[in-house]
């Protein structure tokens, strides 16, 4: 599965090519009868009833194929290319996976998280956060020394989304 996860896009590029012609290969014997039957003067109904039952077939599924491999390389494309990633995505892809259940399965809201914030970049919120009055300096102290002594980021990460659940809490609380 992994092989094929790595290489998605040249498969779907693959079958996408492969269906392609295979259809304009069965349109195209299918317009040559219908021109040379009408050509030699038989009935279009008559030649197009007599096709309708071998090709009609091959052709809905090639049809299906190629739009089923058009979508598989379009999306496999899009998985590829930079796409903006914040928690407001996030929420939004959230939202529409809980709404259409078979878009869960294509991972929209994995696509769109945040990256992980940096030591730094806890911080520099840590500051502004005092320098706008949010805390007081005993909370910047507090969360400061915290920050410090934690020695990874997935540390800090879980503090932060334990400072968050508790401050809900305490505002859940408080209405």
């Amino acid at each position: 599965m992994g092989w094929l996860r790595d290489n998605a896009l040249a498969v779907w590029l693959g079958v996408l090519l492969v269906s392609g012609v295979l259809l304009t290969v069965v349109l195209g014997y299918v317009g040559l009868v219908v021109t040379t039957a009408l050509g030699s003067g038989a009935g279009a109904v008559g030649v197009l009833s007599g096709l309708a039952f071998p090709y009609l077939p091959i052709v809905a599924v090639l049809v299906v194929a190629t739009v089923i491999s058009g979508l598989g390389f379009s999306w496999s494309l899009l998985r590829r290319l930079s796409i903006p990633r914040s928690e407001r995505l996030q929420s939004a892809a959230e939202r529409v996976e809980r709404e259409y259940p078979a878009i869960d399965g294509l991972g929209l809201s994995e696509t769109v998280v945040p990256p992980e914030p940096s030591t730094e970049d806890a911080l520099d919120d840590l500051k502004r956060r005092y320098v706008t009055g949010e805390i007081d300096e005993t909370t910047f102290e507090r969360k400061l020394d915290r920050l410090v002594a934690n020695e990874s980021v997935d540390d800090a990460t879980a503090a932060r989304e334990r400072e968050a659940v508790l401050d809900e809490r305490s505002s859940e609380r408080s209405s």
